[in-house]
């Protein structure tokens, strides 16, 4: 007979730290491994778990880093897995945490009356409450939201803006916040990613609630409103400064069997040019059309975002117009943001006229094989990558730019600790809380930091002058440029 297969299990807690190789078997959880732990080897090890099925939540921990359900996490024969703590709250004993803290927050917010009131709603809007209440207060998303590890308390928790969204249905002129700071969130979907029951809480929930409160007249933030009438008024959501890419650039440029129609975003035309001329040299030099329409207008993220979906729908008609002038074979931006609006909401904004498909920068490039003509940048670098929040789990694009990185001689990339965790820019929080983005962006200045980093690149604006105004902060010796530009020079 051969050696018999086990998994390594790490439990690390503030009580103890243990090492133990557990028997595996098919179909083997976490849960069932702890379990076999506590009977074999530690018989005081202290956990929380009930229903074993993914529906109570009590079981979530640390796994590997991240949040999740030990009932839920399927090991494999010589997997190695480390076992802590959900971070933020306190221990109680070993893996068991206080969860009051943040549970005491969501009692206010449901009152005795509300499952008769749930079951008296009209069917439509039910169904739209549906995901909500699906949550089993696993704390999850709270345990990672990036708000909350950056250190700041104005977020109450994805939890609490959750159930919060069910109880604005119920909302007449004077609504029940309980200090909840709705607008302390980036929507940078951390939370729907970990979540057991996949609820969408940025959309659902943070955006949901933010819409509601500009119904009652009781949003947005102030900056917020002025961000939204610009952009009605002037077609950009930020004023001008001096250069102004679409009145230098719009047109055509290159040639070649593919044509993109290139939607700018409010910031490459209004304060990174350099962003917009790079994607034309790279068109030109790489073979393919670039349509840039003149009377294209921002995308409406920012107002979306912020509860302004009825200025949004008006911007989207208006860019309607300009895509069906073009009917290019595909739209490309080097906007995070407005790639995964253009991707996500306009389908929904518009209906069936918005027929084109919507692909990032390095989405194109990679489809288009640019990453095999070998790009060569003018001198060796030590680059790392920050991936916008909007384009990795807004659009799932993450691959491409690291393939497209790879390809670049005289480019050493290195990866950074947490690359896809949010730097602050999304969400309206830079424009109405720059003090929480500020807070956010130096958690990433100090990741480039202890990488070496010579370039910190990333494929969004507002991410770029996050970052941009971090890592100056921070004193961190390191050029933030899009990756658009970093691969137009390495032409």
């Amino acid at each position: 007979m051969g050696e018999e297969e086990t998994v390594l299990v790490r439990v690390r807690t503030p009580d103890r730290e243990l090492e133990v190789e557990v028997p595996y078997q098919e179909g083997m959880t976490l849960l069932d491994a702890l379990l076999w732990i506590k009977e074999h080897e530690a018989p005081d090890l202290q956990f929380q778990y009930s229903c074993r099925n993914a529906q109570c939540g009590t079981c979530a921990v640390l796994i590997n880093g991240e949040a999740g359900l030990a009932c839920e996490r399927r090991l494999e024969p010589g997997e190695e897995v480390t076992v802590e703590p959900l971070r933020h709250l306190p221990v109680i004993r070993d893996l068991v945490v206080d969860w009051r803290e943040v549970t005491g927050r969501l009692r206010p917010l449901a009152p005795r009356t509300h499952l008769d009131w749930f079951r008296r709603l009209e069917p439509d809007r039910a169904e739209r409450l549906h995901e909500l209440r699906s949550c089993i207060e696993c704390l999850c998303c709270v345990v990672e939201c990036p708000v909350i590890r950056a250190g700041s308390t104005r977020n109450p928790g994805p939890t609490v803006l959750r159930k919060l969204a069910e109880e604005s249905e119920k909302w007449d002129r004077t609504p029940r916040l309980e200090g909840v700071d709705v607008y302390a969130c980036t929507t940078c979907h951390r939370c729907a990613e970990v979540c057991p029951k996949d609820i969408d809480i940025p959309k659902k929930a943070v955006e949901a609630v933010r819409a509601r409160l500009r119904e009652l007249g009781l949003g947005p933030l102030e900056e917020h409103r002025e961000v939204g009438e610009r952009a009605v008024r002037t077609g950009r959501s930020v004023e001008r400064k001096d250069e102004c890419f679409l009145e230098e650039c719009a047109g055509e440029h290159g040639s070649g069997d593919v044509t993109a129609l290139f939607f700018t975003g409010c910031l490459v035309d209004y304060r990174l040019p350099e962003t917009g001329r790079a994607l034309v040299r790279l068109a030109e030099e790489l073979g393919f059309r670039l349509v840039i329409p003149e009377d294209q207008v921002c995308c409406g993220s920012p107002l979306l975002r912020t509860g302004q979906r009825d200025r949004a729908e008006r911007l989207a008609f208006r860019n309607l117009e300009a895509f069906q002038r073009v009917d290019p074979d595909v739209i490309v931006t080097v906007c995070a943001g407005c790639g995964a609006t253009l991707k996500n909401d306009y389908p929904e904004l518009l209906g069936e006229r918005f027929e084109w498909e919507v692909l990032d920068v390095t989405e194109l490039l990679v489809e288009l094989r640019a990453h095999e003509r070998g790009f060569e940048h003018p001198e060796e670098v030590v680059v790392t990558y920050h991936d916008p929040c909007h384009l990795k789990r807004g659009q799932g694009v993450h691959r491409e730019p690291r393939r497209l990185l790879k390809s670049v001689e005289g480019v050493e990339f290195r990866e950074m600790r947490e690359p896809d965790r949010c730097c602050g820019a999304g969400g309206g929080v830079r424009a109405g809380l720059p003090e929480l983005a500020r807070l956010m962006s130096d958690v990433k200045a100090r990741m480039a930091e202890e990488v070496g980093a010579d370039v910190l690149t990333t494929v969004c604006p507002f991410c770029e002058y996050n970052l941009r105004e971090g890592v100056e902060r921070c004193g961190v010796d390191v050029k933030v440029p899009n990756l658009t530009v970093l691969l137009a020079r390495s032409l």
